[in-house]
């Protein structure tokens, strides 16, 4: 049985993993100098990364390289009794830049960004320690990027006040009685 590599399991050809390729290490490269690079015409070009972008093989995405910015990163993992009751609570979270479904002893895996680190810290207790589902918690704070990795981030977390992340908030049936107080640092 052949093993299949990317080509078989993408559908893509050797033009189209130079296009990645290229695009993968200048973003802003134009249609000409990928059209001269691998020997076809400019509409060809644009053909074939539309065509990638319809297999959501490019995508263009927003947001901070950790590799270059100083904003306070955390990975958090999870260990709880019900994956999809996170999910359900995390998916329209502002302040969950990331989040995987992961196997192992944490079967939750998210990035949090921030300014500083005592809004993740409260954030990772208001939403995981204090909830009944989440068995254990563990959280890293990233120390540097080894590669460039684009995080998306939702300003609004910086109007975090300690009870709940915004509007569509599950939390915000069981606010906590008690509010936190985040200074501004200056």
């Amino acid at each position: 049985m052949k093993k299949k590599n990317f080509s078989d399991l993408l559908s893509i050809d050797e033009a189209d993993k130079k296009i990645i390729e290229m695009i993968e290490e200048n973003p802003g490269i134009t249609h000409s100098d990928i059209a001269k690079e691998i020997e076809k015409s400019q509409p060809a070009v644009g053909a074939r990364i539309l065509k990638l972008e319809r297999k959501h093989l490019l995508t263009k995405q927003v947001g901070f390289n950790i590799k270059k910015v100083d904003i306070k990163v955390a990975i958090v993992y999870l260990s709880t009794k019900d994956v999809e009751a996170i999910v359900k609570k995390i998916v329209n979270c502002p302040f969950i830049n990331h989040a995987f479904k992961t196997s192992g002893e944490f079967n939750v895996l998210c990035f949090i960004a921030a300014s500083n680190l005592q809004t993740i810290e409260k954030l990772v207790d208001l939403c995981f320690r204090r909830d009944d589902n989440v068995i254990n918690v563990k959280t890293n704070i990233l120390i540097e990027s080894i590669h460039d990795f684009v995080v998306p981030i939702d300003f609004q977390i910086e109007n975090f006040d300690g009870r709940y992340c915004g509007p569509d908030c599950l939390l915000q049936d069981e606010i906590p009685k008690f509010k936190f107080n985040i200074e501004k640092e200056t």
